[in-house]
């Protein structure tokens, strides 16, 4: 399997992987390591090279075979490298399932045996032991449905059997709100994280950022206007937006400042994953870091913010989004309950 890592006095990140004529190789892929953007587009050749090793043996095969033209498409279909590795990394797990299965060519599949897909992945075990949800195999379905749209325009197919695949996807559980217990216990035990994480946090908290967004360039903190502008939001850069800097942030942006650091934060390796690592040390699995964007968004809402000003705060452009976020406690609604009366 392909795999990216560090050496020692090096910025970049170095691939291993095993080449067209069975050569395991080493090199440098010439990406920044401390580049969010760059570790991105590693992490998205890594799944290309994975997902090539993977499906080496169907590839060979003539009549359409996948590995001749789906790198190939992806790369054109995807617009940024992210939603690259997105679908790079659904791919590996498919052209796993289709050298196993031995489902050479686009024809085939029937809808039939794509539906087997979904057993297939929700019970295979990864090293960790663990396994991924039915909404995972469906959206990684979902890649495969758009693959077969490329093979039936290709000519490698006659039709599309997934073109409508209507399976249902399981409620996914709501991000609960930090109460204030938790945001203290938080900050207690974020004393002893590394620094990047207590910065990343404040942020959020002040914000409701996501993650990504807490790195944020110092030539987008504007002490004068007292500003603070997101330029790469999710959505991309056509989504940079500018938000009032929050009174309580203003001493930590001037510290970090201070540091002539050319981001809020730096971060390591997989910066998601830290942070599910933390929340199961501190024994709150049931939270994660964008609760912190949930609990921005309901104490606007709690504190009389309008509903257009809280969506221009974090940067909502659907009202059925924002709408998804609400938390309502019986709390919200203590002071009509006797709003309506009858007569006695």
């Amino acid at each position: 399997m392909a795999s990216i890592y560090k050496k020692q006095n090096s910025p970049f990140w170095f691939i291993q992987f095993i080449d067209a004529d069975g050569t395991r190789r080493n090199k440098s892929t010439g990406l920044r390591a401390d580049d969010p953007g760059e570790t991105v587009k590693a992490r998205a050749l890594r799944a290309q090279l994975e997902a090539k090793e993977l499906n080496r043996d169907a590839g060979e095969i003539s009549g359409g075979g996948w590995d001749t033209w789906v790198p190939q498409y992806l790369e054109r279909h995807c617009e940024s490298p992210r939603t690259l590795e997105r679908y790079l990394d659904a791919w590996k797990w498919l052209a796993f399932w289709l050298q196993e299965k031995r489902y050479n060519s686009p024809r085939a599949i029937t809808y039939r045996n794509a539906l087997e897909y979904i057993d297939w992945r929700t019970s295979y075990k990864k090293k960790t032991g663990k396994t991924v949800g039915r909404n995972t195999a469906i959206l990684e379905l979902k890649t495969l449905a758009l693959l077969m749209g490329e093979a039936v325009r290709l000519g490698h197919a006659e039709a599309n059997p997934l073109l409508s695949l209507k399976l249902k996807r399981d409620k996914a559980s709501k991000k609960p709100e930090l109460t204030n217990a938790e945001i203290i216990k938080i900050r207690e035990a974020l004393k002893t994280e590394p620094e990047w994480m207590q910065i990343a946090f404040d942020i959020s908290l002040h914000t409701g950022c996501r993650l990504r967004e807490t790195r944020i360039p110092f030539n987008c903190i504007d002490f004068l206007e007292n500003k603070i502008t997101f330029p790469t939001p999710k959505g991309g850069e056509d989504r940079a937006f500018s938000v009032p800097m929050p009174s309580a942030l203003r001493p930590l942006m001037k510290r970090v400042l201070k540091k002539k650091q050319k981001f809020t934060v730096d971060f390591p390796f997989q910066p998601s994953r830290r942070w599910q690592q933390f929340f199961i040390k501190i024994k709150k699995t049931h939270l994660c870091f964008h609760c912190l964007r949930v609990t921005y968004v309901n104490r606007l809402r709690r504190a009389g913010v309008p509903r257009e000003a809280a969506m221009r705060l974090v940067n909502h452009s659907s009202e059925l989004i924002h709408q998804i976020y609400q938390r309502d406690r019986v709390e919200d609604v203590a002071q009509w309950r006797d709003a309506v009366r009858f007569p006695a």
